[in-house]
């Protein structure tokens, strides 16, 4: 028998070996690398940052705090550009445009991106961000130590808790999912909290239990949801992966994906529906605006203000449009809440 390898084989021997020392070696099983991060989000043609993850532009991010949730799940829910309409129907104007990715495009419906469930520290203080995510599994001692070797190797602290919070940016929200929340003790108190407003500016989705409640609550702007409030400290449980997907409740929440938070719940966005929610919301909230003026003043019927807009009324519309285009901040109780001067007058020339 010819025991002499042949050029295949030695090809093929050189391939696997580099294949398998070509894989990094993570000190989370389940973290996902910079190729995989593009590979999993690839309707996302936006910037990203250096590991991968998709960079919703700072303007669309501030621009969405002022989303309402109903707003922002329907308009995910639909995974589009939502039609002619708008979210109400009628003759309301041009429909939403596309997402990042083109077209409006979303690869299909996203039903499951709505959490209602969980408890906020404070029901007036809006989350906004890109979702930076970190997973623990319960405490299994072998891969525990493996683990916390490698993350050793790779100059982690020797705490694998604050992982995910050393990594956070400003913008960024801190999303985790702490066992299922099945351990009755919690993953942040008032010194992560700090550590959590100080690195991202922002505040956290915890799918556990926040403790320090009194000490949380000082942290201006700061707010976190959770699952409940529990005095205990947890230190049972192992950072399984960071910048990974993770399922929050009936929800799967991707690196990147733009969280917005309120009293009502959390919406999940993908990246690139996001500018498309924020535009649509935009109009929306103008023509409401007007909608309720003639309402008030007893111009309007409920079913015109609610998507029924007569020819006479559009022609009102644009007019009031026109004559707000500079103070349109005035009929909001916040300023900041009223579009742009920009983009009202790229709204008046889709309506003409």
């Amino acid at each position: 028998m010819n025991l002499k390898p042949t050029v295949f084989t030695c090809f093929a021997v050189i391939f696997a070996l580099s294949s398998f020392t070509a894989i990094p070696l993570k000190a989370q099983p389940l973290s996902l690398t910079k190729d995989e991060m593009i590979q999993y989000s690839p309707l996302w043609q936006g910037e990203r940052f250096p590991d991968g993850r998709p960079k919703v532009p700072d303007d669309i991010i501030k621009r969405m705090k002022y989303v309402t949730i109903t707003e922002a799940w329907e308009l995910v829910r639909r995974g589009s550009a939502g039609g002619a309409g708008g979210i109400r129907g009628g003759a309301a104007g041009a429909g939403m445009r596309g997402g990042m990715a083109g077209g409006g495009l979303g690869g299909g419906t996203y039903e499951n991106q709505y959490v209602g469930t969980m408890k906020p520290m404070h029901t007036d203080v809006t989350i906004c961000g890109r979702a930076m995510t970190a997973h623990f599994m319960p405490m299994r001692p072998d891969i525990n130590r493996a683990i916390s070797q490698q993350g050793q190797k790779d100059g982690r602290s020797s705490g694998q808790y604050t992982w995910g919070i050393d990594m956070l940016q400003q913008g960024d929200v801190y999303v985790a999912n702490v066992c299922e929340a099945i351990l009755d003790a919690s993953h942040v108190g008032d010194n992560l909290g700090t550590s959590i407003l100080h690195h991202s500016g922002n505040g956290a989705i915890i799918w556990g239990t926040l403790r320090d409640l009194e000490g949380n609550k000082k942290l201006e702007g700061f707010n976190v949801f959770v699952r409940d409030f529990r005095p205990q400290s947890n230190a049972n449980n192992m950072m399984m992966g960071l910048n990974c997907p993770l399922q929050l409740g009936y929800v799967t929440v991707m690196p990147g994906d733009v969280v917005l938070a309120k009293e009502m719940g959390i919406v999940f966005i993908p990246p690139h529906l996001a500018e498309s929610v924020v535009i649509e919301s935009e109009r929306t909230r103008i023509r409401d605006t007007f909608a309720h003026i003639g309402v008030m003043e007893g111009r309007f019927t409920a079913q015109q203000a609610d998507g029924g807009f007569t020819p006479q009324m559009n022609q009102e519309f644009n007019k009031w449009l026109q004559d707000n285009i500079d103070n349109m901040g005035k009929f909001f109780d916040d300023p900041n809440a009223a579009p742009s001067k920009e983009f009202i007058q790229n709204y008046i020339g889709e309506r003409q």
